[in-house]
């Protein structure tokens, strides 16, 4: 069984391109493979996260992994593409830059997922979208692409990616998860016995705003801070000496803002959280942990997918800022932050409103009430109110 390569999803395309019914464009087939090149990553199965973005930007109703060591199977539940679409899905990343044809968000993800699964060594990717009423089978193999009508046994609206792997990659496969996984966790899928696809989803898609099943398991949420308490003996004493004895990871205070981007925690530790609506989602959530030291960190999340962190810069005491990545200026592959002043300009106004926020903490019944963190805490609030951030390093 052959690997499937770059050169193959190129065969069937041609010089003049057409994505709309309303006109056609022109594509520099000579050039393909570089412009191709540009939308790789460096750890190829990051394709996973692409299809998760796909997904959540379709507005699916849920996203389903069935992964093992022969076959990859991502269901997009809910969410359905044309023929037009999935035949001329690779245009969307060749076309010449000032076209008029556009795609939509979720199209851009699923041709950046295909193009960059072609690194895992795959022998075949198979997209299938059905809308309810037809449905399209598109296959790149060594071959080339090849189109079918297909209807699922079970007509439920979905677009469905399955990959299966090159034959040597699997007989490797199989000797490494049972030389680095035990047998009880391969069973179970806890996260030591996961692959590399379905360690992915787990690691990076906590946030994601629709549900998530890995291998029939549903993927966890996450839990925002940890108890204040750090001990019971520790605690006295710290009551005692008027010292601090509180969980470093405790966050003093939490800020949500309402939206869709972002999946709420299933659990918080802290006593003051603004805005905060239970199994609710929100577009950003400001926290500021117990510690009042380090630097502030962003944790930018686009359609379901956390992105690089970025640590920030500035006097005012250091948060964790977990916001929506739309809008703001993202590489090619759409997974890397572009750090540039419209980042720094949105990251500022949450900057100041956790000010705000902490001002108001400070007068709540639940505040700290003496000692060096609450004095630490008012030193920050007044040296951060009104400067900029700068990105670190």
């Amino acid at each position: 069984m052959s690997t499937l390569q770059v050169e193959d999803l190129l065969k069937e395309l041609t010089e003049e391109g057409q994505l709309q019914s309303t006109g056609r464009f022109t594509v520099d087939l000579s050039r393909a493979k570089e412009k191709l090149a540009q939308y790789q990553f460096q750890d190829p199965f990051c394709y996973i996260l692409k299809l998760v973005q796909a997904a959540v930007a379709a507005r699916a109703d849920g996203f389903i992994l069935q992964s093992g060591t022969t076959e990859l199977v991502a269901t997009l539940v809910g969410a359905s593409f044309t023929p037009h679409e999935l035949e001329n899905l690779l245009y969307y990343l060749l076309q010449d830059a000032g076209t008029e044809v556009t795609a939509s968000a979720a199209l851009r993800h699923l041709a950046v997922a295909v193009n960059a699964a072609v690194g895992t060594r795959a022998s075949e990717i198979v997209l299938k979208s059905w809308d309810g009423h037809s449905g399209v089978q598109v296959s790149w193999t060594r071959g080339g692409q090849r189109s079918a009508p297909w209807q699922p046994t079970l007509p439920q609206v979905q677009t469905r990616f399955q990959m299966r792997r090159v034959a040597g990659d699997m007989l490797s496969d199989v000797y490494q998860k049972v030389a680095s996984r035990d047998l009880f966790s391969m069973m179970t899928g806890s996260r030591q016995g996961m692959d590399r696809e379905q360690g992915l989803i787990y690691d990076r898609c906590a946030f994601c705003p629709i549900p998530i099943k890995i291998n029939s398991k549903d993927c966890p949420g996450y839990d925002l801070g940890a108890p204040a308490d750090v001990g019971l003996l520790a605690n006295l004493v710290g009551r005692i000496l008027g010292s601090e004895s509180v969980n470093p990871k405790h966050h003093l205070f939490e800020l949500y803002y309402p939206g869709q981007a972002l999946a709420g925690p299933r659990k918080t530790f802290t006593r003051w959280a603004g805005n905060r609506t239970p199994e609710a989602n929100y577009s950003a959530i400001l926290a500021l942990p117990a510690r009042l030291t380090g630097h502030t960190l962003v944790i930018p999340v686009l359609d379901g997918v956390s992105l690089q962190v970025q640590r920030l810069e500035w006097p005012g005491p250091p948060a964790i800022f977990y916001v929506d990545a739309q809008g703001l200026d993202l590489d090619l592959t759409g997974l890397s932050l572009v750090r540039n002043e419209k980042a720094l300009q949105r990251f500022g106004q949450y900057a100041q409103a956790l000010i705000d926020a902490g001002q108001t903490y400070l007068s709540s019944p639940v505040a700290i009430r003496r000692g060096q963190q609450k004095d630490r805490l008012e030193t920050a609030l007044r040296q951060g109110r009104d400067q900029p951030v700068t990105f670190l390093g």
